[in-house]
């Protein structure tokens, strides 16, 4: 088999032969790496070879040279740079050749792999030539040179740093706009593509006056072209100027307001229809963005509020006849008004509510759908609907039953919004609302009976605070309710619509137990009911991938109800754990990460629920934990391993020693691992605070393990401040807990060698005037534990002047644990 063949095997239906191909090309790869990278190079730019052939070609010697993976995308550019100089610029002449394919597919394919060794050399000077010789090919080349040409310059001015290639920002704008200018409609289209990608790069020029004009120019110019492409492109263009130089937009706003809304209100192409609200949409984003920092008043979308809306409300009468949840003008022209009404609040019902109110009961379908929308769209960002919103509810459960499916579809979804957004304003109506959903969830269009279990899940998160208006709780209803959602979950059809129906019935059940006061009777019913269908979950008939897809979808729901049942019911569950806990095991015989997360979220419920009561089933579960925890690239799975080892510590207490020699220097492990997630580390931190407290004098073989790390994440600077201060309030905290757990079993003395990096951490944090008061107040209480642990010989260490400005400080500023510091610290002062 040689490099061509490979190439035309590699699309072959047949899975062996495809295998073969690709073993082939990545043993040429690692034989010898330059002779692949050239043979490819020749491969792609042979204008006799099949133009699929040499665009997988294309394809491959990309991939050969970067990756989406940081750490992947590492090792492709050291290989890329170990070829010899003089190999790699034959390669290079040859690909700038191959820019002048007569095959599009071939020179846009070229145009890609040109500029992805651009990003690798340019930045190291070790192509020099390559933007001249740019310039020069769309200065004087054919068309076809020019396009591919105008693409690469876009690429790689997209993602190069700016100040790698500084000296050539003039030109770079000049041969864009050059080709923006040119005859060619599709030079033009490239052109204007390629500013597009090197918006950021022409920072420089964007912010001198004239050149900016200039620029805007050229793009509202050709925001008006007869081709949808280029005109598409300049909305692009728009948007993203929208985002990145919102302080400038001000200037060009009547232009870029006549050039949207012709497009929105007369453009035959979607596609341009959709870039022209994209613009509003992306300019409210901003807004909202900058609303505490600009004045209101200067903001655009308040001052085009009574021009806009109208245009944005007929977009939602311009439905697409098989409504299929897919992007389109109306679902863009909704999220615009959406975006609007969460920037400007109450001030966008006086255009909203008018159009809703006059077409609610129209007696053309697109009239009542558009109006449910429009209502639907603006419920997060709006509170005074005044009595509008209560009047308004009758007739969205009328139209709940209206013969248009699409109506009812999106009568369904504005409930769904009102009882997530407006429960109280609307909480008179909760019985009617909740008896229309019930009977809704039995509708035979799905998408209806979708909605509703999405509306009884969010009436039921409402309760989660306290009553509703007048309702203390939802027990009087649980049982209906409960009933409705479990035929819901066991319909025919609940696994269609990608398991939507299914999913929302069982988000609706567990919120119902978690937050409508459900009599325990019923959840027990439930729960019965649930370790049923588990148990019927492992003898579904799996012939195909989606019959495995659809058994992991059940199970990864049956385990959340289980996480609920136990969080709820607590000990309660006691009866039946052993009967849970069998079934949670054995999904981790599957191969899914999505289902082991939340068997683990339910294991946790149950060890929360049992406390010492798990021990039984401890060794069963033992070899899982820690499995997840050896295996760090199981990612969030780790995370809740870790989260659960503290539970248990907490759970067992003493009885935790016998697997301290087994888990402690796993979590340390985890600890010093680069590929566990930053936000985990602090919940690794904590785990060992809790089994220091729980095991006392047994921690001691491992301080030596653990200190060293508590010093050294004492040290870490970072730019996010919340999480450093989690970081080091969790630090403290576990410094305060492996005290406690040593003075609980008087061997506190234990302790002397590794007192200064504590105090040094104090230090450290008395410098930071940044510091959040909640690490005050856990450094506060490691001073005050360590002068009641260790007596007298550490209060003369800690009778100096930082510590003593720090507690009084401390004590000024009311912090927790201040006061307590002090009579601990210095006694003879009370």
């Amino acid at each position: 088999m040689d490099l061509y063949q490979a190439l035309a095997n590699a699309n072959n239906q047949s899975e062996t032969i495809r295998s073969e191909a690709e073993s082939f090309l990545t043993n040429a790869s690692q034989q010898n790496f330059p002779l692949f990278i050239h043979s490819l190079t020749l491969e792609l730019t042979n204008e006799e070879r099949d133009p699929q052939i040499r665009q997988l070609a294309g394809i491959v010697l990309k991939n050969s040279i970067h990756s989406k993976n940081s750490e992947r995308n590492e090792i492709l550019i050291k290989q890329w740079a170990s070829i010899e100089p003089n190999a790699r610029n034959v390669i290079k002449n040859t690909l700038l050749q191959g820019l002048g394919s007569p095959k599009y597919e071939a020179r846009h394919t070229v145009a890609i792999v040109i500029s992805r060794i651009g990003l690798i050399e340019i930045p190291y000077a070790m192509w020099e030539e390559l933007i001249p010789a740019l310039f020069k090919n769309i200065e004087s080349g054919s068309e076809g040179i020019k396009q591919s040409t105008l693409q690469t310059l876009g690429y790689i001015c997209e993602e190069i740093d700016p100040n790698v290639m500084s000296k050539y920002s003039d030109n770079v704008l000049r041969v864009i706009t050059d080709g923006i200018k040119d005859e060619s409609q599709n030079v033009k289209l490239a052109g204007i593509q390629a500013l597009c990608f090197a918006l950021e790069f022409v920072k420089n020029n964007f912010d001198i006056k004239d050149q900016r004009d200039y620029i805007m120019k050229v793009i509202i110019d050709n925001s008006e072209s007869q081709n949808p492409l280029i005109k598409k492109s300049a909305f692009e263009n728009l948007v993203k100027i929208a985002t990145i130089y919102y302080e400038y937009i001000l200037d060009y706003m009547n232009p870029i307001f006549k050039a949207t809304i012709d497009a929105i209100q007369n453009d035959k192409n979607e596609d341009v229809v959709l870039q022209a609200i994209e613009f509003w949409t992306s300019l409210a984003e901003e807004e909202a963005t900058q609303i505490d920092e600009i004045d209101f008043n200067k903001l655009v979308i308040p001052k085009a509020l009574q021009n806009l809306v109208p245009i944005m409300l007929e977009t939602l009468t311009k439905q697409s006849e098989n409504q299929d949840g897919s992007w389109g003008i109306t679902p863009a022209g909704a999220t615009c008004i959406s975006t609007m009404s969460y920037l400007i609040g109450d001030r966008i019902l006086e255009y909203i509510l008018p159009f809703v109110i006059n077409n609610i009961n129209n007696s053309e379908w697109r009239l009542r759908e558009a109006s449910c929308t429009a209502l639907g769209s603006i419920l997060d960002g709006t509170k005074d609907f005044g009595n509008h919103l209560v009047q308004l509810v009758p007739i969205l459960l009328q139209l709940i039953r209206d013969k248009n499916d699409m109506v009812k579809e999106t009568a369904s979804w504005t409930i769904g919004r009102v009882c997530d957004h407006q429960m109280n304003n609307v909480s008179d109506s909760l019985e009617i609302i909740l008896s229309t959903l019930m009977e809704a969830t039995a509708d035979e269009n799905i998408k209806v009976a979708t909605h509703a279990c999405w509306a009884i899940h969010n009436i039921c998160q409402a309760f989660e605070n306290g009553p509703v208006g007048r309702y203390p709780t939802l027990e009087p209803a649980s049982q209906k309710i409960a009933q409705c959602l479990i035929v819901a979950i066991h319909r025919d059809d609940s696994e269609d619509d990608d398991h939507k129906l299914k999913t929302n019935a069982y988000e609706a059940l567990n919120a119902l137990i978690s937050f409508s006061n459900a009599r325990p009777e019923l959840i027990i019913e439930i729960l019965k009911l649930t370790i049923q269908d588990f148990e019927k979950s492992f003898g579904m008939e799996i012939v195909s991938a989606d019959d495995r897809e659809a058994q992991f979808n059940l199970q990864s729901l049956l385990c959340s109800t289980l996480q609920a049942i136990a969080s709820t019911l607590k000990e309660t569950i006691k009866p039946y754990a052993q009967q849970m806990l069998v079934l949670l095991f054995n999904v981790f015989k599957n191969q899914s990460i999505i289902i082991y997360e939340e068997a683990l979220l339910a294991i946790g419920a149950i060890i929360l629920a049992l406390d010492a009561d798990f021990e039984p089933y401890f060794s069963n579960f033992l070899p899982i934990l820690v499995n997840f925890l050896k295996n760090v690239d199981f990612g969030s799975v780790t995370n809740i391993a870790i989260g659960i080892v503290g539970d248990l510590a907490r759970a067992f207490g003493k009885k935790f020693s016998g697997v301290c020699g087994e888990i402690v220097p796993l979590i340390v492990n985890d600890l010093t691992n680069p590929k566990l997630s930053m936000n985990a580390k602090p919940s690794a931190i904590s785990c060992l605070c809790d089994i220091a407290i729980s095991v006392g004098a047994d921690f001691i073989p491992f301080l030596p393990l653990v200190m060293p790390i508590l010093n050294q994440a004492s040290a870490t600077e970072i730019d996010d401040e919340d999480f450093l201060n989690e970081l080091r309030e969790t630090i403290f905290q576990t410094y305060t807990g492996i005290i406690q757990g040593l003075k609980s079993d008087n061997q506190i003395e234990e302790l002397n060698q590794y007192i200064n990096p504590m105090l040094e951490f104090v230090v450290r944090i008395n410098e930071d005037p940044e510091r959040y008061d909640s690490v005050t107040s856990a450094a506060l209480a490691l001073l005050g534990d360590l002068a009641q642990a260790m007596g007298d010989s550490i209060r003369n260490l800690l009778n100096n002047k930082i510590v003593r400005e720090f507690v009084n400080n401390g004590i000024q500023k009311g912090i927790p644990y201040a006061d307590y510091a002090d009579q601990s610290i210095f006694p003879k002062k009370h």
